[in-house]
C-alpha cells in the first residue's frame, strides 16, 4: 500500500487544471464538427441515424492511438475525487477530482524520466477524442441528439477507447481510487480488460482501501480485503438489477460485507471473499482459468463442507461476448453507461519520484498442495473434496452480450476510469 507524500505542487497543479475553464463551444464550431460525424446519414430515420453515429462513433475510436510511447510506460486509471482526505495537505471540505489528480501526477512523473507515465485523456487518442466535444450541448444539439442520447453517444465513444486503452495497458496500470465501483468503468471495463488479459498483478491503487468499512471483521480478513489484487476483483456496494447500469459482473464481484461480518471463523470468511474472486476469475475467461482452479482449492480446504457457486452459464457467455480478439477492429456492441464516481475513501500518499510500491498479490496454493500450504492460521485443516456448483438453469431469458460500460462525463474534461 503507497504511504508516501504527494508533493504539493502536484495538488496544486491539480486545483489549477480544476479551476481552469475551457471556452465554450460556439455554435458554429459544433455545426462544423457535426458535418463530418453526420455526412452521408442524417437522412435517415431517427433509430437508424442514432445507431449509425453511434458505429461511426465507435470506429472513430476504435482507430484512435492510444498505444505506450515507450515499453516502459506506466498507464494510470481514474475515478471520482478526493476530499476529506487525512493525508494530504487540502483544505476543510475542498474535493479534487482524481482525474486532475492522475493528470498533475502524470506530469510530475514526465517531467522526471519522459514518458514515465501517462493517462487516457493525454494520449492522442484521448485528444482526438477530445476534441469532438461529446459532452458538449452545443454538439448535441448539432447532432440532433437530446441530452440522453448525447450522453449515451459520449458514453459509447469513450467507453470504446478506454477499453482499447487498457488492452494496451503493459507495466503498472496505477488506479487513482479507493476501490472499484460497479457503477464506474474501472469496474466494468478496464480492470476487467486487465484481468482477462492475464494482468491481474500490474493493478496498483493509489489510494489505500476503505479500512473503516472493515472494522468488524477479522484481522485476516482485513488484510485479505485490503490486498492489490482481491481489491482488483470485489466491489462491495448494493446493486439493483434493474439499473441500467447493472451487468452480469456486477452480481460475480459482489461482496456482502453484513454477510461476511456474519461468518464466524477468519476462514470462513477468507474464503467467502476467494469465492467472489472465483467468481470475477471465471468471468474474465481462459486467460484466468489456472487461478479459478486454485481459489477454488483453497476454498476447498477453509470450508470442506461449503458448495462453491460459479456464475451461470448465461453470465459466463456474457462476459466471452466482451472479450474481443482484435481491439484495433471496430467490431462490437455499444456499451452501457456508467459513472466514473467510485466511492472514494480516505488514505493514500503519492511519491512522485519513486513510484508505487511494489504489487501484492493475492497468494494462491497450488491445486495439489492446497492443504500443505494453507496460511499459517489454519492449522490441521484437511482439504476434503467439495462439488462445485455452475448453474445452467434458463428459467429466465438473459440479454445478449453487451460491451462494457462507458465512462461518465466529469466537468467535461474527457473520460475517466
Amino acid at each position: 500500500m503507497i504511504q508516501a507524500h504527494i508533493p504539493d505542487r502536484v495538488l496544486d497543479n491539480a486545483r489549477d487544471r480544476q479551476r481552469t475553464v475551457e471556452p465554450e463551444l460556439t455554435e458554429a464550431e459544433a455545426k462544423r464538427i457535426a458535418r463530418g460525424l453526420r455526412e452521408g446519414i442524417d437522412h435517415l430515420p431517427e433509430k437508424e441515424y442514432r445507431e449509425q453515429l453511434h458505429q461511426r462513433l465507435r470506429e472513430f475510436a476504435s482507430a484512435q492511438d492510444v498505444d505506450l510511447p515507450s515499453p516502459d510506460t506506466r498507464s494510470t486509471f481514474w475515478s471520482y475525487r478526493l476530499e476529506d482526505h487525512p493525508q494530504i495537505n487540502m483544505e476543510p471540505g475542498e474535493a479534487l477530482y482524481s482525474i486532475h489528480m492522475a493528470a498533475a501526477y502524470t506530469e510530475a512523473q514526465n517531467s522526471i524520466v519522459q514518458d514515465t507515465l501517462r493517462y487516457l485523456e493525454g494520449t492522442p487518442g484521448g485528444e482526438a477524442l477530445g476534441r469532438l466535444h461529446l459532452w458538449d450541448t452545443e454538439m448535441q444539439d448539432a447532432l440532433d441528439l437530446d441530452e440522453k442520447a448525447g450522453l449515451s453517444l459520449a458514453y459509447d465513444a469513450w467507453g470504446t477507447l478506454s477499453e482499447k486503452y487498457a488492452a494496451k495497458t503493459e507495466n503498472e496500470a496505477l488506479f487513482f481510487m479507493a476501490e472499484l465501483n460497479p457503477a464506474a468503468v474501472a469496474y466494468q471495463t478496464e480492470s476487467r480488460q486487465l484481468r482477462q488479459d492475464g494482468k491481474l498483478d500490474i493493478i496498483q491503487f493509489m489510494y489505500p482501501a476503505p479500512a473503516q468499512k472493515y472494522a468488524d471483521l477479522a484481522p485476516e480478513t482485513q488484510e485479505l480485503l485490503a490486498s492489490q489484487a482481491v481489491r482488483a476483483q470485489v466491489h462491495t456496494f448494493s446493486y439493483d438489477e434493474s439499473d441500467a447500469k447493472y451487468t452480469p459482473l456486477t452480481k460475480a464481484g459482489h461482496l456482502d460485507l453484513e454477510e461476511l461480518k456474519a461468518l464466524p471463523t477468519p476462514e470462513a470468511q477468507r474464503a467467502a471473499v476467494l469465492e467472489v474472486c472465483a467468481r470475477v476469475a471465471t468471468m474474465d475467461g481462459p486467460a484466468r482459468a489456472a487461478d479459478v482452479e486454485k481459489l477454488i482449492e483453497e476454498i476447498k480446504v477453509l470450508r470442506p463442507d461449503h458448495e462453491v457457486t460459479l456464475p451461470s452459464v448465461e453470465d459466463q457467455q456474457w462476459a466471452a461476448g466482451l472479450r474481443s480478439p482484435d481491439l484495433d477492429s471496430p467490431a462490437g456492441p455499444p456499451p452501457v453507461a456508467v459513472s466514473t464516481h467510485g466511492q472514494y475513501l480516505p488514505g493514500v500518499t503519492v511519491n512522485a519520484r519513486t513510484g508505487p510500491a511494489p504489487l501484492e498479490s493475492l497468494t494462491l496454493p497450488t491445486t495439489g498442495a492446497a492443504a500443505s500450504q494453507a496460511h499459517s492460521f489454519l492449522p490441521g485443516v484437511t482439504a476434503q473434496a467439495k462439488s462445485v456448483v455452475v448453474p445452467n438453469r434458463t428459467d429466465t431469458p438473459t440479454a445478449p452480450p453487451k460491451a462494457p460500460p462507458a465512462p461518465e462525463q466529469s466537468n467535461d474534461t474527457g473520460m475517466g476510469a
